[in-house]
């Protein structure tokens, strides 16, 4: 028969090993930075499934792979993924390297977009989780991408961009807080769209479906 004494320290001994046991499985199911992207984009593609059409899918995917690229630009140690401030950066990364027709197709699908983001990102198995901040209402959404389709107008026609400038033309596609795509339309349709020689098969394909895309595809 075992002393108490002895039993008190085999019992510690084996809380220590199950403590141990616990952190180790912990640190196993948890993921390197650089494997935030993937797992991100895996888990939409998870639970968005075959639900939406390919090229609004590939749209989607798109626009989040470099939405995740700015938020991982930021380093490690910033825990807060500001929706708002990440989207504006991303935006006027991609800016005109696509058509109009890339802001209608994500504008349709952004607040379900957004919802996924709140709720997964901060499980996302990191050391230490992030926080998803900012999230954008429908109208702030709309407006935000009314301003860099703006900038993105004047880039191309050169134009120095003066804020008076930005501001009017932002205004001038926007109508009850949603982006009037046949006004949008109608200034770019008329200086085209090139897809770059250096464009993959597969962004060619996407690039090509988008370009097919008129306003009577959207809602506004």
């Amino acid at each position: 028969m075992s002393r108490p004494g002895n039993y008190g320290k085999s019992s510690r001994l084996k809380q220590l090993r199950q403590l141990k046991r616990k952190k180790s499985q912990q640190a196993s199911r948890t993921i390197a930075w650089d494997q935030v992207e993937d797992f991100l984009l895996g888990r939409y593609h998870l639970v968005q499934g075959n639900r939406l059409p390919a090229t609004v899918d590939a749209t989607v995917q798109r626009f989040f792979s470099e939405w995740l690229q700015t938020a991982l630009a930021q380093g490690e140690p910033q825990l807060q993924w500001d929706i708002a401030a990440i989207t504006a950066t991303t935006f006027k990364r991609i800016g005109n390297q696509v058509p109009w027709q890339f802001y209608a197709v994500l504008l349709e699908q952004v607040m379900a977009w957004q919802k996924f983001l709140l709720r997964e990102g901060p499980v996302v198995p990191l050391v230490i989780p992030r926080q998803i901040i900012k999230p954008l209402t429908a109208t702030a959404w709309a407006a935000l991408v009314a301003d860099q389709l703006a900038v993105n107008l004047l880039t191309i026609m050169a134009t120095p961009i003066t804020a008076e400038q930005r501001e009017q033309l932002t205004k001038s596609f926007l109508a009850d807080g949603h982006v009037q795509w046949s006004a949008v339309a109608a200034l770019f349709a008329p200086l085209g769209f090139t897809i770059q020689a250096s464009a993959d098969e597969s962004a060619h394909q996407w690039l090509t479906e988008l370009l097919a895309l008129t306003v009577s595809d959207f809602h506004h």
